[in-house]
């Protein structure tokens, strides 16, 4: 009974995808290995991202460097503060299928105002 349960429970942590994703020196936000710079999702898709963040020209006095934020979806956790360095967030993806812009909202130098990712979620 616990090794099914287990290897249950294991399938389950398996089948969570982990997205790499770089807040670079360079504002820009960047999805290493993949040639087209769109996060595709599924509805309901459970996703631990793995976040890198490297230091701008300017950063917040609590010293994020940047932040990852979908304004209409923070309150599902969309909104992650980046300290410098490599976070681990573990998010799920919005239920309606649509598209979606991934933002920082830290003031973090030259090119900050086009520091954007779409994020497409797809039935």
């Amino acid at each position: 009974m616990i090794a099914v349960f287990m290897s249950v429970w294991l399938q389950a942590a398996e089948s969570v995808r982990k997205i790499e994703i770089v807040a670079d020196k360079d504002n820009r936000f960047k999805l290493p290995g993949q040639s087209k710079q769109v996060l595709v999702l599924k509805a309901n898709e459970p996703v631990t991202l793995e976040i890198t963040a490297h230091r701008g020209q300017e950063w917040a006095r609590d010293g994020a460097v940047h932040s990852l934020v979908i304004r209409s979806l923070r309150t599902q956790g969309w909104d992650v503060r980046l300290k410098e360095g490599t976070q681990t967030v573990q998010l799920k993806a919005p239920a309606n299928p649509g598209a979606y812009l991934i933002e920082c909202t830290v003031r973090c130098g030259e090119g900050h105002d086009n520091m954007k990712l779409k994020m497409v979620v797809e039935p």
